[in-house]
C-alpha cells in the first residue's frame, strides 16, 4: 500500500477528484498481493472488485459504469414504488408509546425492498451483498475475508453463463447497501436530536442528507502523470464529508464528483425525500434518539489513516415516540 496522506480541505479534495493524474487505488491488485503471499486463491474476490467502478479507471471503469447505469436507469421506477410502500407504514411504525429500532425495523427492510427490484432478472442475496461489502475495509478479518471469498466462488460457478451480469448487479448493491442504511441513519439520527419534543410535523427537514455514510474516498497519484513526485505512490485521502465543511461544500461532495461521482444520487435522493414527506405529516414527537455504531470508529487521525475504505455502519438507531 502506498503512504496516505490526508486533506481536509474541500477545494482541494475537489481538485484531486476531477484531476486526470490521480486514480483510485486497484484493489483486486491488493488481493492479488495477499493471496500470493499466503497461497489463497483469491480470484472469485478479485473478480468482483473489478466490476466495482470505485475501485477501477481508464476503459474499464466506462465500461462498467455503463452497464450499472442501464440497470439503475430501469430500477428506478420499481425501486421507487418499493420505497414508498415501505415508507408509507412509517405512521404505524411511529405510533405514540412505542420504542423503535429505525435501522431494524424501518432502514433495513427499505434497502431490502429496494434491493429486489434491481432492474434485472437477478435478485442478489442481501447478505452476501452485506458480506461483500467488508472485503475492502481493513478491520474485517482474514477469515471473514476467506469465507465471503468461497461464497462468491459459489455464486459464480452455480451460472457460469451469466456470472458476469450478475457480478455487475452484485456490485450495484455491494456500492449502494451500507451507504444507503449509514447515511439514513445518521441522518435521521441527526434530525431527531436536534428536534427532541417538537412535532415531527413542526420539524424541518433538510432537502438533502445532512451526513454522509463515505466521508472520505482514497486517489493515488499516476506513474504516468509526468509529476516528479510519481515514483512516491503518494496517495491522498479526500475528505467528502465533513463537519468543517459548510453546508453548500457537503451538499456538492456527498455524492463524490467527476467521473466517479455515485450513479445512485437520484434514487437515493427520491428515497431521502420520501422519508421526509412523510415524517413531516406525522402529528407525534421523538423523546429520545440513541444511535449506536456497529464498529468503534476511530479516534485518531493516524487510525483513520490507516483504513482503505471507510464505511460508517450504525448498527441501531432507537427511538422513543411520544405523542
Amino acid at each position: 500500500m502506498p503512504e496516505i496522506a490526508l486533506t481536509d480541505s474541500f477545494a482541494e479534495s475537489k481538485r484531486l477528484l476531477k484531476s486526470k493524474d490521480h486514480q483510485p487505488f486497484s484493489m483486486a491488485e491488493q488481493y492479488r498481493i495477499i493471496g500470493k503471499r499466503l497461497g489463497v486463491d483469491f480470484s472469485p474476490t478479485i473478480r468482483l472488485l473489478e466490476t466495482l467502478p470505485v475501485f477501477l479507471h481508464g476503459s474499464r471503469h466506462a465500461d462498467v459504469r455503463r452497464s450499472m447505469a442501464i440497470n439503475l436507469s430501469a430500477a428506478r421506477e420499481p425501486q421507487e414504488c418499493a420505497a414508498q410502500q415501505i415508507v408509507d407504514g412509517l405512521p404505524e411504525l411511529l405510533a405514540p408509546g412505542r420504542s423503535v429500532d429505525l435501522i431494524e425495523d424501518f432502514i433495513r427492510p427499505l434497502r431490502n425492498a429496494m434491493f429486489v427490484h434491481n432492474g434485472t432478472s437477478f435478485t442478489i442475496d442481501q447478505d452476501l451483498s452485506d458480506k461483500a461489502t467488508k472485503l475492502f475495509d481493513d478491520r474485517s478479518r482474514l477469515k471473514e475475508r476467506m469465507e465471503t471469498n468461497e461464497r462468491l466462488r459459489e455464486f459464480i460457478e452455480s451460472e457460469p453463463n451469466t456470472a458476469d451480469q450478475r457480478l455487475i448487479v452484485l456490485g450495484q448493491n455491494v456500492l449502494g447497501a451500507t451507504p444507503l442504511i449509514g447515511s439514513m441513519g445518521l441522518s435521521l439520527h441527526a434530525v431527531f436530536s436536534a428536534n427532541l419534543g417538537k412535532s415531527l410535523k413542526n420539524t424541518s427537514y433538510p432537502k438533502r442528507y445532512p451526513v454522509s455514510a463515505v466521508p472520505s474516498t482514497d486517489r493515488i497519484l499516476t506513474l504516468d502523470s509526468g509529476h516528479a513526485d510519481a515514483d512516491s505512490h503518494q496517495a491522498t485521502r479526500c475528505v467528502l464529508h465533513s463537519k468543517g465543511y459548510s453546508r453548500e461544500e457537503n451538499d456538492e461532495m456527498f455524492f463524490g464528483m467527476g467521473e466517479h461521482a455515485c450513479l445512485g444520487r437520484p434514487i437515493a435522493n427520491a428515497v431521502w425525500s420520501m422519508v421526509t414527506t412523510k415524517l413531516a405529516s406525522l402529528d407525534v414527537t421523538i423523546l429520545s434518539s440513541n444511535l449506536t455504531m456497529e464498529t468503534d470508529m476511530p479516534e485518531t487521525r493516524e487510525d483513520y489513516l490507516a483504513m482503505t475504505v471507510l464505511f460508517i455502519r450504525p448498527r441501531s438507531l432507537k427511538v422513543e415516540i411520544g405523542p
